[in-house]
C-alpha cells in the first residue's frame, strides 16, 4: 500500500515542535507566527514574517521540513498559483516519482465526466468519502458542485476532516481563522458556503489526542467512531459526504496493519461507501511526479475536464483497491496570474482588480468578500499583490462584494465594490459543471451492473 505516504505531519505533532524548537532554538513552530493577526482577518502579516525568517527556519533541525509545508500552505491559501505544484515537489512526505514513459488506460475504460460518476454512484449508496490533497486546491474544485448534486439524492451531512468542532454549532455560517486549518483556503471556505446555504449539518470529526505508543490506527479509528456517533448513531437513514486528507479516504487496510479512517467506518456501519482518490491522476511540477497513466491520459487528449475512466460494458471504474475511483485533472493553464479551473469548473468570472487597490508598496493582499459579510472571515478570494508584478485578477462567483487592500500590519489602503450577475458566470461554467451521469458503474474489482 502506497497511500500512507500521503499522510503530513498531524497538529499534535506540530505542537510538541513548538514547545522543544522554542525552548532549543529560540523559534516559534512557523503555523504561531502572527496568528493574532491572522484572527483578526490578516494573514499578509504571518506569511511576511516568516518569509523574514526563512534562513532561520531553514537552519533548523527541528523546524526544516514544518516551514516549508507553512509557508507554502500559505501561498496557496493567499492565491499563488504554483505553490501546490511546489509543495508536492519539496516537501519530503508528498514527493514521489515514477518510471518514465506512458501506461495506457486499460481497454474498454472511456472518460467520463467526474461529477456524473460521482452523482450515479452516490445514489446507490449513503457514504461518499473524498481523498483530498490538502496542498492541491484544484482538488477542493468539485465541492460546490458536488455539494448541489448531493443534496438532490438526500445527502444533508458534510463532514470533513479540516473542521474544528466549532462548525457544529447553530450559529455557524461562514468559516474564519479557527474553523479548520484548510478552510483558509477560500476555494474550500466558499464551498463551506454553499454548504450552509443549502442546509447541510457540518459534522467534525478529527481525532487531535497524539496516539498512544504502538498504535498507528488511533487517529483514523477514533475518527470512523465519531463519525458513527455523529452521524449514524442519531440518524440511521443519514446519507453523508466525507471529506477527507488523501490516504484516509482508503477502503483497504495498508500492508504495516494501519486501518485509514474509510476502512474502519465501513466495518462499522456495515455500509460500503464510494471512495474517490482526488490526489494520485494530477498534474506535478515535473513528468517524473506523475503517475504513468495521467502522463498518457493527458498527452492523447482524454482529459478535457475532471474525469473519471468507466468501462460501460463491465460497470467498472478505474480505481484500484483502496478507492473505488480516481479523478482525472486536466492540466492548468495560468491566465491572468490565476489557474484556468476556477473558471472552468468553479464558473468563476474574472475581476480586474481596481487600480484604486494597487495603492501603496512592498506586500499587499487584496481581499473579496461577500456583501455583509465582516473581514474575519476568510474571503470568497485573495491575492498577494508587489511592486515588481502586474497584479492578478480577482476570481469570484456569482454576487456582491466588497473589496479591500492591505498591508502588513493590516492597514486598510483602499476599499471597493464588485459584482456581477449569473448570464456571465455560466458563459464561463465548464460542461463539467452541467452534465448528468449518462451510465453507471463501480470500482476496479467491485463489479456492479446498471
Amino acid at each position: 500500500m502506497r497511500h500512507r505516504a500521503y499522510l503530513t505531519i498531524r497538529p499534535p505533532l506540530l505542537r510538541r515542535a513548538c514547545i522543544v524548537g522554542f525552548a532549543a532554538q529560540g523559534l516559534l513552530v512557523p503555523t504561531l507566527i502572527e496568528i493574532d493577526q491572522s484572527r483578526q482577518g490578516n494573514p499578509l502579516a504571518a506569511y511576511a514574517r516568516i518569509l523574514e525568517l526563512e534562513p532561520q527556519y531553514h537552519a533548523s533541525p527541528t523546524f526544516r521540513d514544518i516551514y516549508d509545508q507553512v509557508r507554502l500552505m500559505q501561498e496557496e491559501f493567499l492565491g499563488v498559483p504554483d505553490a501546490g505544484l511546489r509543495a508536492m515537489n519539496v516537501i519530503a512526505q508528498l514527493h514521489q516519482t515514477y518510471p518514465p514513459g506512458e501506461v495506457p488506460i486499460p481497454p474498454g475504460y472511456a472518460p467520463q465526466s467526474a461529477m456524473r460518476v460521482i452523482e450515479h454512484e452516490a445514489a446507490r449508496t449513503r457514504i461518499v468519502i473524498w481523498g483530498e490533497e490538502h496542498h492541491l486546491p484544484q482538488t477542493r474544485s468539485l465541492y460546490e458542485t458536488m455539494l448541489r448534486r448531493l443534496w438532490g439524492l438526500g445527502y444533508r451531512y458534510l463532514a470533513a476532516e479540516t473542521f474544528a468542532d466549532s462548525v457544529m454549532s447553530p450559529g455557524f455560517r461562514v468559516p474564519d481563522f479557527g474553523s479548520g486549518v484548510y478552510l483558509r483556503d477560500p476555494v474550500y471556505a466558499t464551498a463551506i458556503r454553499v454548504a450552509v446555504g443549502l442546509g447541510y449539518r457540518l459534522i467534525g470529526y478529527e481525532e487531535t489526542a497524539i496516539a498512544p505508543a504502538g498504535d498507528a490506527s488511533f487517529r483514523d479509528r477514533r475518527q470512523a467512531e465519531r463519525l458513527k456517533e455523529r452521524v449514524f448513531d442519531t440518524d440511521s437513514t443519514a446519507k453523508v459526504l466525507v471529506l477527507a486528507g488523501r490516504g484516509h479516504a482508503s477502503e483497504q487496510t495498508a500492508s504495516d496493519g494501519w486501518t485509514p479512517m474509510a476502512s474502519v467506518l465501513k466495518r462499522l456501519t456495515g455500509i460500503d461507501p464510494f471512495t474517490i482518490f482526488a490526489v494520485r491522476m494530477g498534474e506535478r511540477l515535473t513528468s517524473e511526479e506523475e503517475d504513468p497513466r495521467y502522463r498518457f491520459a493527458t498527452s492523447h487528449g482524454l482529459v478535457k475536464r475532471p474525469t473519471i475512466f468507466a468501462d460501460p460494458a463491465t460497470g467498472r471504474i478505474l480505481g484500484d483497491d483502496s478507492f473505488d475511483a480516481f479523478v482525472f485533472w486536466p492540466r492548468t493553464r495560468i491566465i491572468g496570474g490565476r489557474p484556468d479551473w476556477l473558471e472552468t469548473v468553479l464558473g468563476r468570472a474574472r475581476v480586474a482588480i481596481p487600480t484604486t487597490l494597487t495603492v501603496g508598496s512592498g506586500l499587499r493582499l487584496v481581499q473579496a468578500f461577500r456583501s455583509g459579510e465582516n473581514a474575519t472571515v476568510i474571503p470568497v478570494d485573495q491575492v498577494l499583490v508587489d511592486d515588481q508584478h502586474p497584479p492578478s485578477d480577482l476570481m469570484l462567483p456569482v454576487g456582491r462584494y466588497w473589496l479591500r487592500a492591505i498591508d502588513r500590519s493590516g492597514k486598510v489602503l483602499a476599499t471597493a465594490a464588485a459584482g456581477h450577475g449569473r448570464q456571465q458566470v455560466r458563459r464561463g461554467q465548464s460542461r463539467a459543471v452541467r452534465e448528468l451521469l449518462p451510465f453507471s458503474s463501480r470500482g476496479a474489482g467491485k463489479t456492479r451492473r446498471w
